[in-house]
């Protein structure tokens, strides 16, 4: 893969800091900004080669206008580097969940064992098991039966949560991500884990509105607003009696998201709760 150099947008929100810092997220993630955030600070990447500065510029000052962050943005040139000597140093340490699964790098010398041991490289894609959200999803999926399931992973990252699925005995399994850097580098933690029956698609929802199989799981760790709009497309791929497991959102936001499954024959049946964020599991009526 050509190395390309990556704008870092660097940005501070206003009070409501959580509220705020969704909001900003979803905007910049429609513009195809991948990034993440630390209480109210905001770091969102794109690629050199498919923005300006100019436009970056316009962006800020929109959500500057509508006071969702402050004015003191910075827009800086990260050239290609060792991911992996950045993640080890400065984030990404080994993770344990479940007492099941394992969650390292290449690079880490650990003594923690798993039944499940799963390698993660994850360079400019995020989703390392360390934040709440794929914290909960991993757990959601050792809790179920996936032997000979099929299942999506919608907004794939690194890939971590469908290479789980093929570990627990899933038959095949479909990544979709609208980011050209999640798709190369989930791809290359299928090769690390020695994964086969996983294929990525590079996209997003747009592809399911015309999809022509059904599956088993559905699994969609995004944001409020993504999962509300893209909910109607999730259950057209999903069959009868299958999982839809949502997270990406905060406890305040459940409520809109079962009123909006049940439009759609989503039946809620289980939560659960990790500093404010949550994970939903929904079933589709027979």
């Amino acid at each position: 893969m050509q190395l390309i150099n990556y704008y870092e947008l660097s940005l501070i929100a206003c009070e409501p800091i959580d509220e705020n810092v969704e909001i900003i997220s979803a905007y910049l993630g429609e513009f195809g900004f991948e990034g993440s955030a630390e209480d109210e600070s905001i770091k969102a990447y794109r690629a050199e080669n498919e923005i300006t500065v100019a436009d970056i510029e316009i962006l800020v000052n929109e959500l500057i206008a509508k006071n969702l962050c402050y004015d003191d943005y910075k827009i800086e040139i990260i050239k290609p580097k060792n991911w992996n000597e950045e993640w080890e140093k400065n984030y990404f340490q080994p993770i344990l969940i479940g007492d099941q699964c394992l969650i390292k790098s290449s690079f880490h010398k650990t003594d923690l064992k798993a039944k499940y041991e799963i390698i993660i490289d994850p360079k400019m894609s995020f989703g390392t098991g360390h934040h709440e959200t794929t914290s909960m999803m991993v757990e959601y999926l050792l809790s179920l039966d996936l032997k000979d399931k099929s299942v999506i992973d919608m907004g794939t990252g690194t890939g971590i949560l469908g290479i789980l699925c093929s570990m627990l005995g899933a038959k095949n399994i479909i990544g979709i991500d609208n980011d050209s850097w999640c798709y190369e580098n989930a791809q290359e933690n299928l090769v690390l884990n020695n994964i086969n029956n996983f294929e990525m698609r590079l996209g997003d929802a747009g592809l399911l509105k015309s999809y022509p199989f059904q599956f088993d799981v559905f699994i969609a760790n995004i944001n409020r607003h993504i999962l509300l709009a893209d909910i109607k497309y999730y259950v057209k791929c999903l069959k009868p009696e299958g999982i839809l497991l949502l997270s990406g959102f905060y406890l305040e936001d459940l409520e809109e998201i079962k009123i909006e499954c049940q439009k759609y024959n989503l039946i809620f049946e289980t939560k659960k709760t990790k500093k404010n964020w949550i994970g939903a599991m929904f079933r589709k009526l027979p």
